[in-house]
């Protein structure tokens, strides 16, 4: 059989990749992946039939597979159709092919089916050759711009909403029209230009004002309320997604349901109300995965919750959501953002593989730079965490100093790496600075903050500053009883004690709740810790246990630094004589 895409035939009888006529060379393995692929092409192809169907009967690593679609990407680069191989994170493999122009009749129908069927790549191409014929009608343009945006590249979703908001305005839309003015607004704030989201706001609002659609004002308040945010007024924000929610109710439209109430909750929780911030994200989220909310909407749910528990250090809560979600960008088809990317990417440099992490935050930051986003301070501020983990201390203050002069914050990495290049008084100076920050960003981590702050202070001698971290911790109640931030309190309070059995029992204590977070790196870290001091009290056998559990963990999430921290214990000396004794 026979298969066309683009300039490549793919001839599965002759098993024969041919472009522009031309034989190509493939391995067989990769010939296979790339028939089966290009066969199923109306799904995702999941990544256990890949293994059944390429190796029956043998068990291999998943790197194998990335392996396989990485040569077959490498091939169809050659005829510039690499993105072809689409990935679907924790599920599979997709191949989405762009469709050879057809007659011009039949193209607005085809950009519209394929919109419908939410090939978004297919779409986009389809819409842009239909254009290209005869101007689009408004709604097909704004179609045109969901594919756009669907496909992570929101910036060249902004040409066709400007005229589709031209052409509702002329036939008297202005329920249409603005709709279409919040999402460029929120494009441009997305890409960092808040001049230009400001005066689309406006507009937006002047639409808005000739119309009674509750979902328009919903819509509308929740960006205004992004933008008080991001201004430090958590308490506008909040009274203004609170309005917004009250409106989307009112619509009846699922997709303004889930938006305001995620950002609302997101309000609470930098506010302290912890429990109903959380209540309502989870009810946001339900929403957009038990109902017909579209994929740029539900990104934009799933990016907050997820930044939501990321800047709390809620990482159970975040890993929970995350797997949810990501089944449902598969079922969306949705390329993901570079945001989305981002929050992945420091996901699995808290609960997995680091090199995993830094090949997510490789794929983040070219979509960041392309569309000038805001998080490009904090994809910074994600792989200077990574490198620190890893053990690269340099790359890892090069990416916090970005962080800095991209105008974010790139506590409490920075901070960390200090103390351990011996300026302890530094590092606090940068805590106690984003501690006096009002900004939302350092409302929601303030409690974070203030855990890191207590752990260096108290590891560094500082004892009454120590605890008056702790004792600022302490008040915040359930506020901060995240399992991270216990379990730095927890690193303190054990460096505090003079007495080595208590230290070993807060450290015990540690271990066991950074395991309770999911974060593997940071319960290694205690092991060692307390392998040294169960050494100490002369508890070779307690101490061998802690030691081996974190040489484990440093082979499996890939950390030279902890591998060398390992092996540096285990060659200390006296230590065979302790652990055998």
């Amino acid at each position: 059989m026979s298969h066309r895409f683009g300039r490549f035939e793919l001839d599965t009888e002759k098993r024969l990749l041919a472009l522009d006529g031309a034989p190509q060379t493939l391995q067989p393995l990769v010939f296979d992946f790339l028939a089966y692929l290009v066969a199923r092409a109306d799904r995702v192809v999941g990544k256990d039939e890949l293994f059944d169907a390429l190796w029956p009967d043998v068990i291999v690593t998943e790197s194998s597979l990335q392996r396989v679609a990485s040569l077959a990407r490498r091939a169809l680069a050659a005829g510039d159709m690499a993105d072809a191989i689409r990935s679907h994170s924790k599920h599979g493999y997709r191949f989405e092919a762009p469709a050879a122009a057809p007659a011009s009749g039949q193209t607005l129908a085809e950009a519209r089916a394929a919109s419908r069927d939410k090939h978004w790549d297919v779409a986009a191409r389809l819409f842009a050759a239909a254009n290209a014929q005869s101007p689009l009608e408004p709604a097909d343009l704004e179609l045109w711009a969901a594919a756009c945006q669907c496909m992570g590249r929101p910036a060249e979703a902004v040409p066709a909403l400007l005229r589709a908001i031209a052409a509702y305005q002329q036939s008297g839309e202005a329920t249409l029209a603005g709709r279409a003015a919040v999402t460029i607004a929120r494009i441009e704030f997305d890409r960092g230009a808040h001049a230009l989201a400001e005066g689309w706001i406006e507009r937006a609002a002047s639409l808005a004002a000739t119309s009674e659609d509750e979902a328009l004002r919903a819509y509308l308040g929740w960006i205004r309320a992004v933008f008080a945010s991001i201004a430090g007024n958590a308490t506008e924000a909040l009274a203004l997604a609170s309005a917004a929610s009250d409106q989307a109710e009112r619509s009846g439209s699922a997709a303004m349901r889930a938006l305001t109430l995620a950002f609302k909750g997101f309000y609470l929780l930098s506010l302290g109300e912890i429990e109903e911030g959380r209540r309502l994200q989870n009810h946001a989220a339900a929403i957009t995965l038990s109902s017909p909310v579209d994929p740029v909407t539900g990104g934009l749910v799933y990016c907050n919750i997820l930044w939501s528990c990321r800047t709390h250090a809620d990482w159970d809560r975040a890993s929970q959501w995350s797997d949810g979600f990501e089944a449902w960008c598969a079922a969306s088809f949705a390329q993901s953002s570079g945001s989305c990317d981002l929050h992945r990417a420091e996901l699995l440099g808290a609960r997995g593989n680091l090199t995993d992490a830094l090949r997510k935050l490789d794929e983040a930051l070219p979509k960041l730079m392309q569309d000038r986003a805001i998080a490009m301070g904090e994809a910074h501020r994600i792989r200077g965490d990574v490198f620190a983990m890893l053990g690269d201390r340099d790359r890892a203050a090069s990416d916090y100093a970005s962080a800095y002069a991209l105008g974010w914050d790139a506590e409490p990495g920075n901070a960390v790496l200090l103390f351990e290049r011996g300026n302890a008084e530094g590092a606090l100076a940068a805590l106690d600075r984003t501690l006096a920050g009002k900004a939302w960003f350092h409302l929601q981590r303030r409690g974070l903050m203030l855990a890191h702050a207590a752990r260096i202070a108290a590891l560094s001698g500082r004892r009454e500053r120590a605890q008056a971290y702790l004792a600022q911790l302490t008040d915040g109640g359930d506020r901060w009883a995240q399992p991270a931030l216990l379990a730095l309190a927890a690193e303190a309070r054990a460096a505090l004690t003079t007495s080595r059995e208590t230290s070993a029992n807060f450290l015990v204590q540690a271990r066991q709740l950074w395991g309770d977070a999911g974060l593997d790196y940071d319960a290694a870290r205690v092991r060692l810790a307390l392998a040294t001091t169960y050494r100490q009290l002369g508890e070779p056998a307690d101490a061998e246990a802690e030691l081996a559990q974190a040489e484990f963990t440093a082979r499996r999430i890939q950390s030279p630094r902890l591998t060398a921290a390992c092996a540096a214990l285990r060659a200390a000396p006296k230590a065979k004589e302790l652990l055998r004794a």
